[in-house]
């Protein structure tokens, strides 16, 4: 009986491995495995929260769609082939914005709000789909590690193809805002100024939040702590590496946060906890009624009133 209870044991024991192996998976790797744990409590904790902003977001790609994009192919330092979209300004302009969208998404999603206003305003915009993200290649998301790796390789590519005179402006939106920071403190000259919309500290604080939510609030760091031990064996990287707090205090250009002030996924306390952390020039921008991302969505007209604000003083 006892060799028939421990296979039970060894048995019950290498499906909980196993699950939390796939659960990993769910979260981190490339969107190409079957919908997992993960993702169903992602879809039973949204009610609906992210419609309003896909509309939005299918709206601003009606544009998008009839513009002249230019797609770019880049290899980074790991071997992963990227791709890059660049839309040149009508006029000739030196200025480049360069947008980093947020986790699950790619150039169609988060830039796309953008794009229109961008273009606009007379600049080129540039956009890319992250690692494991759109038609870019790898397996892991970096939530910040990786991506702001591979930014910094896109702006020396525009550096070296369009010149040093280049003014650069960046801009990302959740994974995309922490990357901007992420950022901060290893970039050029040639980036002017910074906006990070709705940007987490770490990877950690995050996970340890959403395993909050899902009611793991008492063992939340514990389940975290076991997630990043199969992350560094996976992945390669701690995600305590993801923390943004020291690029930021240490930033080489001003930064605008902006924020919703009803977003529980990435708390509002993480964007306003990063404003007080920069030392440089700055500002901080919070739409009351706005969730996870909907910044744009919620308060249009005072969002961009607030770039416009923003961008001219340090351009």
């Amino acid at each position: 009986m006892k060799k028939k209870h421990l296979l039970y044991a060894g048995l019950a024991a290498a499906g909980i491995g196993a699950l939390a192996v796939y659960s990993y998976l769910d979260v981190m790797y490339k969107e190409t495995i079957p919908e997992g744990p993960a993702k169903k409590l992602q879809k039973l904790t949204d009610n609906g929260d992210l419609e309003e902003l896909h509309q939005y977001t299918i709206k601003s790609n009606e544009w998008n769609d009839a513009q002249d994009v230019e797609v770019i192919d880049h290899v980074n330092i790991k071997g992963n082939a990227l791709k890059g979209y660049l839309l040149p300004a009508e006029n000739p302009s030196n200025v480049f914005v360069m947008f980093a969208h947020g986790y699950r998404s790619d150039h169609r999603g988060d830039p796309a709000n953008f794009m229109r206003y961008y273009h606009e305003k007379g600049y080129n915009f540039f956009s890319c789909d992250h690692v494991a993200s759109g038609n870019s290649q790898g397996n892991f998301v970096g939530f910040d590690y990786f991506e702001s790796q591979d930014m910094l390789e896109w702006i020396d590519y525009l550096i070296s193809r369009f010149g040093e005179d280049i003014k650069i402006i960046l801009h990302g939106v959740s994974m995309g805002g922490a990357t901007v920071c992420k950022m901060a403190d290893k970039i050029p000259p040639q980036v002017k100024l910074i906006i990070a919309d709705c940007p987490f500290t770490s990877a950690i604080d995050e996970f340890e939040c959403v395993a909050a939510d899902a009611g793991l609030k008492h063992t939340a760091p514990y389940a975290v702590k076991a997630f990043n031990a199969l992350n560094k064996r996976l992945a390669g990287y701690d995600l305590n590496d993801t923390d943004v707090r020291y690029s930021v205090k240490n930033s080489r250009a001003p930064m605008l946060f902006v924020h919703g002030g009803s977003d529980t996924f990435v708390p509002t306390a993480m964007g306003k906890e990063l404003y007080n952390l920069c030392n440089t020039e700055k500002d901080l921008f919070i739409v009351d009624k706005a969730k996870h991302a909907e910044s744009i969505v919620q308060d249009t007209e005072g969002y961009l009133a607030k770039l416009d604000e923003f961008i001219p003083k340090y351009l």
